[in-house]
């Protein structure tokens, strides 16, 4: 059982996380927003906020 425990959270913190959205302007151009990499506690964190940040940056630049 705690061989199971432990091997679950080795595979929890290992995990990758990868973000990808492709936008559009009213002129046809695109823009895509990309984040990936390991997903640890704090990593995970960074990697979603750059995300989100380069969304909003999109969005205030006229993409949708």
């Amino acid at each position: 059982m705690k061989l199971a425990l432990v091997a679950a959270m080795c595979l929890c913190l290992s995990a990758c996380a990868t973000y990808r959205q492709t936008l559009v302007d009213e002129k046809g151009r695109t823009i895509t927003c990309e984040a990936a990499g390991k997903n640890g506690f704090i990593t995970g964190l960074y990697l979603r906020r750059a995300f989100e940040q380069c969304i909003a940056d999109a969005h205030s630049k006229g993409f949708d």
